[in-house]
């Protein structure tokens, strides 16, 4: 007997394991009271592999469910991040032109206002601000354009210079704050004549020759007189600050703060044609440094 079960095991083997679902198969589909005691034993007796199996198999789809939405999760928290990434971009795209657009306005608002002068508009494409060298921002408009030395630069909140040196299609802007840069000043409140010169810093400039008798306080604002040549009268030039009197003396001497900052320069005006007599530009530069 243990010889046939030795010879025969792996046949018998596979009898059981096909036998046993086919028993247990028959066993289910028979209602609790048609079912045999060898049913109700097989039952017993695969009861427990099947709880085991469904275990298995439940756990399994859980897992794998559970995987395949973590998945799609990732996938689309990704999407997501480089949507708000894109639209983020997007938006400070649109702010940049928002901003841009409302400077444009102010200096087609500022050109409009000034009908007697003729404006040329420039981007700047590039800034040299060496406390050591010359105070220059180079704009994108040269002599194809019109552009010549000694026009007058400005923008909406007021002057920024004045055209130092010219390329066919760029213009270097010698800016109100350089050593170099003098401009013919009236103060708005009282009329007092006096001179602003720069310091070669990017934020400040000097009073010159401003009388000691003139009515001058701090906080006055200063414009263009219109009398050196370059510049047409009425231009802002900035606010005096730090006023300093003597009691002996000529002159009273202030610093002034710039109208237009120069670090923040984008887009310019030069004025190509205004009321200043043509005859006066060649004494100019004579008067840089007189009333």
């Amino acid at each position: 007997m243990l010889e046939l079960l030795k010879r025969y095991r792996e046949l018998i083997v596979v009898a059981v394991l096909l036998l046993l679902p086919l028993g247990v198969f028959f066993a289910h589909v028979r209602t609790p009271g048609e079912r045999t005691a060898v049913d109700r034993a097989v039952l017993a007796a695969t009861r427990p592999v099947e709880k085991l199996v469904g275990w298995g198999v439940a756990g399994t789809l859980r897992a794998w469910d559970r995987y395949v939405a973590l998945r799609h999760a990732r996938e689309e928290a990704w999407q997501l991040r480089q949507r708000v990434e894109r639209l983020e971009l997007e938006r400070l795209r649109w702010e940049q032109i928002q901003a841009e657009n409302q400077r444009l306005v102010r200096l087609l608002d500022f050109a409009s206002a000034s009908p007697e002068r003729a404006f040329l508009g420039a981007r700047v494409v590039g800034v040299q601000l060496d406390p050591k060298g010359l105070q220059l921002v180079t704009i994108d408009r040269g002599a194809a354009d019109g552009v010549r030395r000694m026009m007058p630069v400005v923008t909406a909140q007021g002057v920024v210079g004045r055209v130092h040196g010219v390329t066919a299609g760029t213009a270097d802007v010698l800016l109100l704050v350089d050593r170099n840069s003098a401009v013919a000043a009236r103060v708005e409140r009282s009329r007092a004549r006096a001179t602003v010169r720069g310091l070669g810093g990017p934020d400040l400039c000097r009073l010159d020759y401003a009388l000691r008798a003139d009515d001058l306080i701090e906080g006055d604002a200063l414009v263009t007189s219109g009398t050196d040549g370059v510049f047409p009268r009425g231009l802002p030039l900035g606010k005096v600050t730090h006023l300093r009197r003597q009691p002996y003396g000529l002159y009273q001497t202030a610093e002034v703060t710039p109208a237009v900052d120069p670090a923040k320069l984008e887009e310019v005006l030069v004025v190509t044609s205004s009321e200043v007599p043509p005859q006066q530009a060649p004494a100019a530069q004579a008067s840089q440094g007189t009333r």
